[in-house]
């Protein structure tokens, strides 16, 4: 094939540099170190918060390698093949980048995986294939950002969020009485509790997925400090109902991680969102609610809010893999 043909050429001509990748776990005193990578790029995408690497990444799942003044970040999922996120070069520092992508692409061959750089952001894209015009690039939807006005939640003015704005008077209705309170630590048993009755109201394997999720859960929540979190929640009667939480990801943007719930109260997700934007939110234009995982649902109430943006992810091979299956997993496309 041409591009392992390339791709042997180019390691030949520039000798280059055979020292391993070595990735290390994503634990918070590496909080500086990752930062000093990801922030100065300002770049809205939700993958480089690092209470996601954080969060998400527990049990060697989500691991960080650096060299030559590049970062690297490798995802390892139940299910999905080994995969890397675009190399993160640090910031006004000059390095070869298409070395870089390569030392990804050997790393991944010698792992045995196809070579693929998942949720690769658009300024990213467009440097990777400028520095290696011979890599494949396809969109990758079920990775991309919903992002809305600020102004567009808080109010929920306009026709397309007359629902919510329905939602919202019927909790109003029921629940008067109730209560915003911004999150602290002494409410965080009361949250995991509210989690728990969540998943125990789910059965069969969301149920056993939901298991593997709260340990995300439980780390945002027993770091709230650390990560630099503000959450939000919802009283009824002396009874936490809802918890929503957040960082701010840049000066202009609101980043939303976890927002949680008691569906026995009608319009409590419609509530809390608004609540926690209103309160906590207050001086940024825009808010970033992550991505739907194509799952369904997900997609068709995060559509509803009416975003005003999304933030494209792609993914890059050294193959055109369009109408290859199994690059999510046995059971994905």
């Amino acid at each position: 094939m041409p591009n392992c043909c390339e791709y042997q050429e180019y390691i030949v001509k520039t000798n280059m540099d055979r020292t391993e990748l070595n990735f290390k776990p994503i634990t918070l005193d590496v909080k500086p170190l990752i930062d000093s990578y990801a922030k100065p790029w300002m770049l809205e995408c939700s993958d480089l918060s690092f209470t996601n690497l954080y969060i998400w990444g527990a049990d060697g799942k989500m691991e960080y390698a650096e060299k030559n003044n590049v970062l690297y970040i490798k995802l390892d999922f139940e299910g999905v093949p080994v995969f890397l996120w675009a190399p993160i070069p640090k910031y006004g520092v000059e390095v070869d980048y298409k070395k870089a992508i390569y030392d990804g692409i050997e790393y991944m061959r010698k792992m045995g995986v196809e070579p693929t750089f998942r949720s690769v952001w658009t300024p990213f894209r467009d440097k990777m294939l400028e520095a290696c015009p011979e890599l494949f690039s396809m969109p990758t939807d079920i990775a991309w950002d919903y992002v809305y006005s600020r102004e567009s939640l808080a109010t929920l003015k306009g026709k397309k969020l007359h629902g919510k704005r329905n939602h919202i008077n019927k909790f109003l209705s029921k629940y008067p009485d109730y209560e915003y309170r911004k999150l602290e630590k002494d409410m965080v048993d009361e949250c995991i509790a509210l989690y728990d009755q969540w998943i125990n109201e789910k059965d069969g394997e969301m149920a056993d997925s939901l298991q593997n999720e709260k340990q995300s859960v439980m780390l945002a929540l027993n770091n709230m400090e650390e990560l630099g979190l503000v959450g939000g929640t919802i009283y009824i009667d002396g009874k936490l109902c809802a918890f929503t939480v957040g960082e701010r990801l840049h000066p202009h943007m609101q980043l939303i991680h976890i927002e949680k719930g008691d569906t026995n109260y009608e319009g409590i997700f419609p509530m809390i969102n608004q609540q926690y934007i209103l309160h906590e939110c207050g001086d940024v234009e825009l808010i970033n609610r992550e991505e739907d995982m194509g799952i369904e649902g997900m997609r068709k109430a995060k559509r509803s809010y009416n975003p005003v943006k999304m933030i494209e992810k792609y993914l890059i091979s050294t193959r055109d893999l369009t109408n290859i299956k199994g690059l999510w997993g046995e059971d994905g496309e």
